[in-house]
């Protein structure tokens, strides 16, 4: 019998102004219980075909994405789903899920960002990439304040799903690591269409949301940084996932939310915990 999505009772108010909505970010997302039904909505998306790549590490079929020419969010949306990894943690005798994004690809592996909080919350049970394989990760870092953390996936990755002799649709796909541009980033306002994806308890990638910028820097002292606020039903299980732009490049990492409005931590912001942990930085300039 499928298993029922519980929220976990993890709360973390942020105070807007005193006329404003709440955001709330999500502890692991969900905690899984069994013999019980699964209540779930799932939107299926077909992957992108002749998705614009970069020079890529030749990791287990990984490269790098790159900027569309131009703003397309159908396309933009398809790429992204690329980037987008569902994690499984086991912890307090529950299994959780949340999602995360291919930050980087380096000699030690694939690097995977994603909420510290789901990493805080037990032992981490599998990594599910975009294409369905599922593997081992190890977890490298957590920031000390903001709610970032992150996973490697080692390079001996399992061998793609074999269907009737040939490869599935999904693992004939190339797995991709996030786009910068940060002069698009710079140019983002209101008007700039925002695609977040996340993943469902079964699905990766599958829970998409069109999002609608409303503040890009709105620095809160409990987090140690700017945070990015968003007019976006997200839901829980979404929490790690990424905030894209219409050219298919990440801005930002969705942290929770509540009713309409949603948080995220910009890839200015992830950039600089990804130095705090690894000693090096992502290059925003080369798009």
């Amino acid at each position: 019998m499928k298993e029922r999505i519980k929220t976990i009772v993890f709360w973390i108010l942020l105070a807007f102004t005193a006329a404003a909505a709440m955001v709330t970010p999500w502890a692991c997302a969900n905690k899984k219980e069994n013999n019980s039904e699964k209540e779930t909505m799932v939107e299926s998306q077909e992957a992108a075909e002749g998705t614009i790549v970069g020079d890529g590490a030749g990791l287990n079929n990984v490269e790098f994405a790159k900027s569309l020419d131009g703003e397309n969010v159908e396309k933009a949306q398809e790429q992204a789903k690329r980037s987008v990894v569902r994690l499984d943690v086991q912890g307090n005798g529950a299994e959780y899920f949340g999602s995360g994004v291919i930050w980087d690809v380096t000699e030690e592996g694939i690097v995977i960002v994603t909420s510290r909080h789901l990493l805080e919350e037990g032992e981490l049970l599998r990594v599910v990439l975009p294409d369905g394989r599922e593997t081992s990760g190890k977890t490298e870092g957590l920031c000390q304040v903001k709610d970032i953390g992150f996973v490697v996936v080692p390079e001996d990755l399992p061998e793609k799903e074999k269907v009737n002799g040939a490869s599935s649709d999904a693992a004939e796909k190339t797995m991709l690591v996030v786009s910068l541009h940060q002069r698009i980033f710079d140019t983002l306002d209101a008007e700039s269409p925002l695609v977040v994806l996340g993943c469902s308890e079964d699905g990766v990638g599958d829970e998409a949301r069109h999002a609608v910028l409303k503040d890009k820097a709105w620095f809160r002292e409990e987090f140690g940084s700017d945070i990015m606020v968003l007019e976006c039903e997200a839901k829980p299980g979404m929490s790690g996932g990424g905030v894209f732009d219409g050219n298919g490049n990440f801005v930002g990492m969705l942290g929770g939310g509540s009713g309409n409005d949603a948080a995220a931590l910009s890839m200015e912001t992830v950039n600089e915990a990804y130095e705090e942990v690894f000693g090096r930085m992502r290059s925003t300039e080369e798009y």
